[in-house]
This record gives structure tokens, C-alpha cells and sequence, in this order.
């Protein structure tokens, strides 16, 4: 009840740390009017769209981030934004049932973590750790980000997936990919770990699930248009990154440029080797290697990339809670330091700040490598 009442406080407040909801709800908006979002940017539909005075719209596209930016989110996603759009045109009104959404899947979470845990013969007291984070209730509930519905879908897949019922199973991660594409790297490591009468199953009906929730963007340009939105944002933006921001200083000795259009790609496809070789090494054989596996690609993804926004370490947090790492436990706290970045309107980060929350992360992943080493079973 707390924990509701935590969430519960914030339900009709406006997001302050993050300006991602405008676009939802714009997209929404040309959902509710039969338009795809993946085919034309805000700038377009605002310059050439005649459907009379739309002061909702331009309020939304004022205030809005990446105008410019095909919509880097998945179909599945889309679909929540549809469904705010459906309350009519006003901001309190689709943040209030968004945020209804977002809360009753965060619950979800706590129930399956719990049916989890009990299947396991885990403590049930772990759920604690889940339903009081304030990352989770700042960012999911106060913030409306779509994380923990991402991790909705990787739950009920280890809990099927424990029951040992592939279909089941590949319909969580195919949820959690129409969410967000990041899942996809936890592919190799699902389908591995089925044995051979099972892995087929598994692999085909992730298939169709996955085409069935991206066929809208088969229509024209979508497919083209969301990949190159993908790229450019890969290319283009950097916050809170952790080996890319060492990359960048030391090329900063022999070119005179921010070298985040090459760096930025390069570490992705670094990382996706990395996973591709850790997924191939690593013996599922039993659960606690499973939620291992995936606490530990998630770390060398997010520890690759030039953007980790806060919110980015949510599934992998949710995972962890089921496991003796610590390691994102940690990160959940110390990733608060790169707040202060907001406080400068240019959102400058401090290098100090990156280096102490990085310096102290670095120390747990030692730590852990150390004492339970990645290939080695857990107890």
C-alpha cells in the first residue's frame, strides 16, 4: 500500500527532468488521426498539415524535443501514446491516464517478481528492494518512461521460461522489443538456452510475434525512416557515458573535433560482438545462470553506449533483484549524480561527477568479477 501511495503522489504532476512525453502525446495525436508517426517528423506535419487550428498540436511541437526526428519508438509503444490521445487534447488528462498505465504495469512487475521468487525459493522479502527504489518512482511514475514495461515483458519471460513454456516465453520478449528495441540483445542468450526440442519453438513464434509488432513499419518509408532516426541519435547526442567519454578524451589528443559520429557506432558494434561471444560462452544451466546472463550483457551494453539517461538501467535493475549482484542496486543510486547536469541549461555534465559515479561503479564490478566471475555458477 505504501508503495502505491508513494507512485500515487505523483499522479498528477507534470515531469520536470525529462520533456519525452511531449512527443508521446504528438504522436498520439496523429495516431487518433489515422497518420503514421514513422513517415513524416513533427517539422513536416507542422509545416503541411491541413486539419484546421490545431492549438494543442503546436503547444506539444513548441515544447517537444528532436522536432526534426522521425519517431525512434516502436509500434507496441505507439499504441500507449494512441490510447492517451484518446482522453482528448489536454496535457493533465493524457499524463493522468498514461501514468495510470505505467503504475499498473510497475505492479505487474512486483507480481511477477514475487511468483518468481516463490517459484525459486527465493526470499519474497527482495520485492522491497523493487518497490521502493526512487529511480523507479522518478522516473517510471514521475517522469513516464516506459522502462519498466520493458521489463514486464523480460519478467514474464524468465517466469515462463522457468515453467518451461517456450511460447509464453517468447511472447515477453517479443512485448519487451515492441516496447524498446534494446531487448534484441538478449536474443542469442534466450534462444541458447532452450535445449533442442524447445529452442525451434521459441525462435519461430519470437519471429512472428516480432514481425506481427513491427509491421507498421513496413508501410513506405517507416522501416528507413526509424532507422535512420536510430542512427542519428547514435551519433549525435551523449549523457552519462562511461567508456565513450574515455574514448572521447583520449582522441581528443589528436583530433580537434568531437569524434561522436565514428565513436559512437564503433563502441555499438564492439558491444554487439561482446554479446554475441559472452551469449555463445555462457552454459544456461539453470535459472540463476539465465538472470546472470542478462544482468551481465545489459552491463556491457549500457557501459558501450554514449547516451545512459537514468531510466536506461530500470530492466536491468528489475533483473538484478533476483540475483546476489549488486552491481545495478548500486547504480540505481549513484546514477543521480548526472542530475546535475539539468541544473546548467546547456545540461553540461561535471567530469568530476562522471568520474565518482563511474570510479565507484567500477569498483563493485571488480568486485564481483573477482568473487563470482561470469562463467562460473552462482549460489
Amino acid at each position: 500500500m505504501l508503495a502505491l501511495l508513494l507512485r500515487l503522489v505523483l499522479i498528477v504532476s507534470i515531469p520536470v527532468l525529462s520533456d519525452d512525453f511531449y512527443r508521446y502525446f504528438f504522436d498520439g495525436q496523429l495516431l487518433k488521426f489515422g497518420l503514421n508517426p514513422f513517415l513524416s517528423t513533427p517539422h513536416e506535419i507542422s509545416n503541411s498539415l491541413d486539419l484546421g487550428p490545431k492549438p494543442y498540436w503546436d503547444y506539444l511541437y513548441e515544447k517537444m524535443n528532436s522536432p526534426h526526428y522521425y519517431s525512434i519508438y516502436p509500434p507496441l509503444h505507439q499504441f500507449f501514446f494512441f490510447m492517451a490521445s484518446v482522453t482528448g487534447e489536454n496535457l493533465l488528462i493524457n499524463i493522468v491516464f498514461l501514468r495510470s498505465f505505467i503504475i499498473g504495469f510497475d505492479f505487474l512487475n512486483i507480481y511477477l517478481l514475487y511468483r518468481i521468487l516463490i517459484l525459486v525459493n527465493q526470499p519474497i522479502s527482495k520485492i522491497w528492494i523493487y518497490a521502493f527504489n526512487p529511480l523507479l518512482i522518478l522516473e517510471l511514475t514521475g517522469n513516464l518512461h516506459f522502462e519498466g514495461i520493458v521489463l514486464t515483458g523480460i519478467l514474464a519471460s524468465i517466469f515462463f521460461w522457468i515453467k518451461k513454456k517456450p511460447l509464453q516465453s517468447a511472447f515477453g520478449w517479443s512485448w519487451a522489443i515492441g516496447i524498446k528495441l534494446t531487448p534484441l540483445m538478449l536474443g542469442p542468450l534466450f534462444i541458447l538456452s532452450w535445449k533442442k526440442d524447445k529452442w525451434m519453438a521459441y525462435l519461430f513464434f519470437s519471429a512472428l510475434m516480432i514481425g506481427l509488432i513491427f509491421s507498421p513499419l513496413m508501410i513506405s518509408d517507416g522501416i528507413q525512416n526509424f532507422w535512420q532516426s536510430a542512427r542519428l541519435f547514435q551519433s549525435s547526442f551523449e549523457f552519462n557515458g562511461s567508456i565513450y567519454n574515455v574514448v572521447k578524451w583520449v582522441s581528443g589528443f589528436f583530433v580537434g573535433y568531437n569524434p561522436i559520429a565514428y565513436v559512437g557506432p564503433s563502441l555499438n558494434l564492439l558491444a554487439f560482438f561482446a554479446i554475441v561471444f559472452y551469449s555463445s560462452k555462457i552454459e544456461i544451466q539453470n535459472y540463476e545462470k539465465l538472470l546472470m546472463g542478462i544482468v551481465h550483457i545489459y552491463l556491457i551494453y549500457l557501459l558501450s553506449q554514449n547516451v545512459v539517461h537514468p531510466w536506461y538501467i530500470i530492466p536491468a535493475f528489475g533483473i538484478s533483484v533476483l540475483t546476489k549482484s549488486k552491481i545495478f542496486l548500486v547504480w540505481t543510486g549513484l546514477v543521480f549524480l548526472s542530475y546535475n547536469a539539468y541544473s546548467d541549461p546547456e545540461v553540461k555534465e561535471s567530469v568530476i561527477l562522471l568520474f565518482v559515479e563511474y570510479g565507484t561503479l567500477l569498483i563493485f564490478i571488480l568486485k564481483e568479477i573477482t568473487t563470482n566471475p561470469f562463467g562460473r555458477k552462482v549460489r
